[in-house]
């Protein structure tokens, strides 16, 4: 999926899909220890008590093993330098898994008095090799490690015992298989798909907050007069606390409410029209201080109430102005 998704994003995105197989692991395993059950009841007739208590340790040490596996990965760090060898590490786990339940066919494959057993293995396999494919359908080596050794013994069983007869069966197990890789793929083009744009998406989102923190002017989201997000900017030039400003109302930061209410009063209409609105007015900091302040906003696209503020120290370009008109009286 890297080659596909070349760039940061699809490093992101390779990350994510592993770890989607990783997180569809519980219920594979879950899925895995009602099967066994359901073999452990319906062979414990059909087949030597010894070999199906052998089967049944083999399978649940690799269900723990794969538990395991699992924990370990969500304590490790997840990069693109290394999670290839987490996903191959999981589809060794899936295809010991999958020999197990190929064995169903070999060694564990009820005699043809049990006809009844013979038919539950046939619907074992075949619902746990369609139920596998879809949890690791993220996974193309995963997926054949997996069906592979628990589809081929199925084949193979029924060639050898048939002969000329398996010809419907065979048939009918090359259609399944042919089914199972047709749901793979659509389910791995779709996850890749989904992948790629939420890795793209959150790239997008970390860069805006980026340029949101490090922005050298005060930015403050109005919804309304109440401040509903700002940047660290702002808190500096305001003296408080982010926490403090989200609650607040920007007309209480005005050094005379008269020039806050004059403020919202004049650019009311600029707004609601959508086009940007600019001015200077005295603020007032935490500990009392003043300073002058440019203050451009501009309604957000699509939003009624909702507008974007940059607010900037200007106080040293007043002062010098100041000066200048001073000397030029003088």
């Amino acid at each position: 999926m890297s080659d596909d998704f070349p760039g940061k994003s699809g490093d992101d995105a390779e990350v994510r899909r592993v770890e989607t197989l990783f997180s569809r692991l519980p219920s594979s395993i879950v899925t895995a220890l009602i099967g066994i059950f359901l073999c452990f009841l319906v062979l414990f007739e059909t087949t030597g008590l010894e070999l199906l208590k052998q089967w049944a340790a083999y399978m649940l040490s690799i269900a723990a093993m794969r538990v395991w596996l699992w924990y370990m990965f969500g304590k490790a760090e997840r990069q693109a330098g290394t999670i290839r060898r987490w996903e191959w590490s999981f589809a060794a786990g899936a295809m010991l898994t999958s020999l197990g339940w190929g064995a169903l066919f070999g060694p564990l494959y009820p005699t043809a008095i049990h006809a009844d057993a013979q038919m539950f293995v046939a619907l074992m396999v075949v619902i746990t090799a369609f139920t596998g494919s879809v949890f690791v359908a993220v996974s193309n080596v995963t997926f054949w490690l997996f069906i592979i050794p628990i589809l081929g013994p199925a084949v193979a069983t029924y060639a050898l015992t048939l002969g000329t007869g398996a010809q419907w069966p065979i048939t009918a197990a090359a259609s399944c298989i042919a089914v199972f890789v047709i749901v793979q793929r659509t389910l791995y083009q779709s996850s890749a798909r989904i992948l790629r744009h939420s890795a793209e998406a959150d790239a997008l989102l970390a860069e805006q907050q980026a340029i949101f923190d490090s922005s050298p002017g005060g930015i403050a989201v109005l919804d309304g007069r109440h401040i509903r997000k700002c940047n660290m900017r702002l808190g500096e030039l305001l003296g408080r606390r982010l926490q403090d400003l989200a609650s607040s109302s920007l007309d209480q930061h005005f050094v005379s409410q008269d020039e806050a209410a004059r403020f919202f009063a004049e650019h009311a209409k600029t707004l609601e029209s959508g086009h940007p609105v600019q001015g200077m007015y005295r603020l007032r900091r935490a500990d009392g201080g003043q300073f002058w302040a440019e203050i451009t906003g501009r309604r957000m696209s699509g939003e009624a109430k909702q507008s974007v503020w940059v607010i900037t120290d200007i106080t040293l370009l007043v002062a010098n102005q100041q000066r200048a008109r001073s000397g030029e009286t003088g």
